[in-house]
């Protein structure tokens, strides 16, 4: 009787074990449902490395979102939270990418927090385009494209328009933006494989080199660990757990403030986890109840 049961439990049809997991990451989801995320050290500098910035009140941020819709989960979210810091702090950025998929989200993912944060009305100002942020679309070059804007003595002329061909030199945002040295924050969004490691190597320039956060997904963790570990980068987001985090600290600092699609998933995705641990502990029921018998035979002098 109980060796049918284990083995029923032992061989579970794998489409059921799926219907829990897709049962498991929806409902938090849908439902808002938030656990208070692991706190990460990386993020906590990510955040104190924002809040620094805002203190720079003659400097801009450069944000890269090298991503697309196949890291979307991440970096996406990764870039919302850092995004609505940015935006909450005053601190006017600048967003590009080198990566043609990236394209839509250089406009959307922006307008998206603006229009949040003017509904909430908890500001004492409108965001708007062109005074808080302006987009100046997709840029071909790659590493060549990081160099000569790292070497640039005029960093308008160089873009000269933004995303829809307004000169960059009537936007507010970067009406004093003339150089690297004018950029006091570099934020690099990617899951793409070569895109932090240009931004690494060239986006320095006669001995400056702006503070620098990275958003990361989760399977390279480990390579952006090394550039945190050598003091390359101030802050990292690692993976959903880090955003994450990351809304945590921005909650505790702004009470009001709704959580993210970042925290919800994270939670989802820890309900996913907890489903999973309880699957494989099922599966191996079978295998130790087997184990356990034949050890008492053995002791009791049965055959093994």
């Amino acid at each position: 009787m109980i060796e049918n049961i284990l083995q029923r439990l032992e061989n579970i049809d794998r489409r059921i074990i799926y219907l829990f997991v897709l049962f498991s990451v929806s409902i938090p989801i849908y439902y808002k449902l938030i656990f208070t995320p692991a706190p990460l050290p990386t993020s906590e500098a990510f955040y104190q490395t924002v809040e620094r910035m805002a203190e720079k009140k003659d400097k801009i941020a450069l944000i890269s979102s090298d991503w697309g819709p196949n890291t979307k989960a991440e970096n996406q979210s990764q870039m919302e939270v850092a995004i609505e810091h940015l935006m909450r702090t005053e601190v006017p950025f600048v967003i590009t990418s080198m990566y043609a998929l990236s394209t839509p989200f250089l406009d959307s993912v922006p307008r998206k927090i603006a229009d949040r944060l003017n509904k909430e009305g908890t500001l004492d100002r409108k965001i708007e385009y062109g005074k808080d942020w302006v987009n100046v679309g997709y840029r071909v070059g790659g590493s060549l494209m990081i160099q000569t804007l790292a070497k640039s003595k005029n960093i308008r002329d160089y873009w000269s328009v933004d995303a829809t061909g307004t000169p960059l030199e009537v936007l507010e945002a970067v009406k004093d933006v003339k150089d690297i040295e004018d950029i006091g924050l570099l934020l690099e969004f990617t899951g793409l494989t070569g895109a932090f490691d240009a931004w690494v190597q060239f986006f320095t320039a006669d001995g400056y080199t702006p503070d620098f956060v990275h958003g990361c997904t989760s399977i390279t963790i480990p390579e952006a660990r090394t550039y945190v570990s050598s003091g390359q980068l101030d802050g990292l987001h690692e993976g959903l757990a880090g955003a994450a985090h990351y809304e945590k600290l921005l909650s505790d600092s702004y009470p009001t403030r709704v959580p993210g699609d970042g925290w919800t998933m994270n939670t989802g995705l820890a309900f996913a986890q907890v489903i999973i641990i309880f699957f494989i502990f099922l599966g191996n029921l079978a295998p130790l109840y087997r184990f356990l018998a034949r050890t008492i035979s053995t002791e009791n002098g049965g055959i093994s």
